[in-house]
């Protein structure tokens, strides 16, 4: 239980929530009630209840990370760093496309004869909410030039519910499911290649350990057998060639999705495990979807020349 005192700011603090004017109440107070959101955040009792939050399917995952700041992030003065503008997901201003142009830098394998960084290939990177993409979506019909498609599902999610369109509880791993089905058998993607981005996947390592897989009905088969064995350093089962069960699930996952990918199309479905919060893991996977756009390239010239030798075969030929 919390004192009095606590209580009675928490129950001013859900019902300002409720009537919708916690926005144009804290901006004015946040030097007033910053120590008691923090002061309440440290109490035994919502620690206690934190530790169970798997069981709470609301609770955003970055929740502690920024409630342990409260102090300074509800400061006037406050200025988000790079990893809280990160941690701040969901939080945009549109509900439609946004776009960036980037390139990699130069590295030894590239071209001897790229110079200078305004001679690098150019990449851009058009994002779209998940939740903007509705069924007769008009705007999917202007991406049909786009070279590869990156799919973004967060393993943590296989857990977690939001609400439909109808307000009825859905399994957000089973809604990804969903949109990536519709989007992989829409005709401006029907000859893409697609780039599944498994993210989150140092927050699944530990609940998978904690919440069973399973718990997500198009993962009920999963039976992962992990040795117990040996060092629990993480390092040393790679080495041992003994995965760990966040390992095996994202395996299961990722060839799930494979599976499911290979029946609509016939074809491949490149995948890769992020996480997100770590440049590197990004940066890997951004040079990953460039590799699968040279393989692509590669591919269509080996296909240009072998017709162009066998041209005449090739236009009797009934594939």
């Amino acid at each position: 239980s919390i004192c009095p005192r606590l209580k009675e700011f928490s129950d001013w603090l859900l019902k300002t929530m409720a009537s919708g004017n916690l926005e144009a109440i804290f901006p004015a107070a946040t030097r007033e009630y910053a120590p008691v959101v923090e002061e309440l955040w440290n109490t035994a009792a919502i620690q206690a209840t934190h530790s169970r939050r798997s069981e709470l399917g609301m609770l955003p995952s970055v929740a502690s990370y920024f409630l342990e700041r409260a102090a300074d992030v509800l400061q006037p003065d406050y200025e988000p760093s790079d990893l809280d503008i990160l941690y701040a997901e969901g939080v945009t201003t549109s509900n439609g496309l946004a776009c960036v142009e980037f390139s990699f830098p130069q590295s030894a394998d590239d071209d001897n004869d790229i110079s200078d960084h305004s001679s690098l290939p150019r990449y851009q990177l058009i994002r779209a909410q998940a939740r903007s993409l509705a069924e007769n979506c008009k705007w999917l019909e202007m991406l049909e030039d786009v070279r590869l498609v990156i799919f973004c599902i967060a393993l943590s999610d296989y857990d977690q519910f939001t609400l439909d369109a109808d307000g009825t509880p859905v399994n957000k791993m089973l809604q990804s499911k969903k949109l990536f089905e519709s989007l992989v058998m829409h005709p401006s993607f029907e000859h893409m290649d697609f780039l599944l981005i498994l993210n989150k996947f140092d927050v699944f390592e530990d609940k998978i350990e904690q919440v069973p897989l399973s718990e997500c009905g198009w993962f009920e088969d999963f039976q992962p057998v992990v040795s117990r064995q040996g060092n629990n350093n993480s390092r040393s089962r790679n080495i041992n060639h003994n995965p760990s069960l966040g390992q095996l699930g994202f395996h299961y996952i990722a060839v799930k999705f494979k599976s499911l990918y290979s029946n609509l199309t016939g074809r491949k479905l490149y995948v890769s495990a992020v996480k997100a919060l770590e440049s590197d893991s990004v940066d890997a996977a951004l040079k990953y979807g460039r590799e699968i756009l040279k393989w692509e390239e590669e591919r269509l010239n080996f296909s240009c020349s072998e017709y162009s030798i066998y041209s005449t075969e090739a236009s009797f030929s009934s594939h």
